[in-house]
């Protein structure tokens, strides 16, 4: 009995959460590129066009491998790869992606020439952690397990990677 009552106490908290997070109006948290709408990844490929970030997004749909969205008229779906986030669920991954935050409040206390960085998808030297995060979102986890560290690796493709790396919470070396 105890083993049913945590089960439906379960589905009935994510079900809140899935509500809650449909009801409110949402924005993309960071870049996000793609070469096809319908195939994004959770790693992050830098190829392709660009959704900024900031942009809002409609008609939210929630699974338990994929988010699916409207932005400027097009829909989009992007697959949670478990095996490049090990160390994330695929409810927190999406809680990354999408924001209740405009573009002024994603950037909010961010220089000039960190939002220029934003809106053209680049990583700068002299960048904030919070910027790149915003320019470039969350590296995946099976290269950068925590974003405290000061190097961070992301992937341009399949094939390619580069690394950015910080010193005192400021970009002090980008290979992008």
């Amino acid at each position: 009995m105890k083993v049913r009552t945590a089960i439906l106490a379960a589905i009935l908290a994510f079900a809140g959460a899935s509500a809650a997070f449909a009801q409110s109006k949402l924005y993309t948290s960071s870049n996000l590129w793609y070469e096809k709408p319908d195939r994004l990844y959770s790693t992050g490929y830098q190829k392709g066009a660009m959704i900024p970030a900031g942009t809002e997004v409609t008609d939210v749909k929630r699974s338990s491998r994929k988010l699916e969205f409207v932005a400027e008229g097009t829909k989009y779906s992007v697959e949670f790869i478990a095996k490049h986030n090990p160390g994330v669920t695929p409810d927190a991954w999406m809680d990354r992606v999408l924001t209740p935050k405009n573009f002024a409040a994603l950037t909010s206390g961010m220089t000039g020439a960190e939002i220029k960085a934003i809106k053209e998808g680049k990583v700068q030297n002299g960048m904030s952690k919070k910027a790149v995060l915003v320019s470039v979102g969350h590296p995946p986890e099976v290269g950068t397990p925590s974003t405290d560290s000061d190097t961070w690796k992301y992937w341009r493709d399949r094939f390619r990677n580069y690394v950015v790396q910080f010193s005192n919470g400021k970009v002090s070396n980008s290979g992008q």
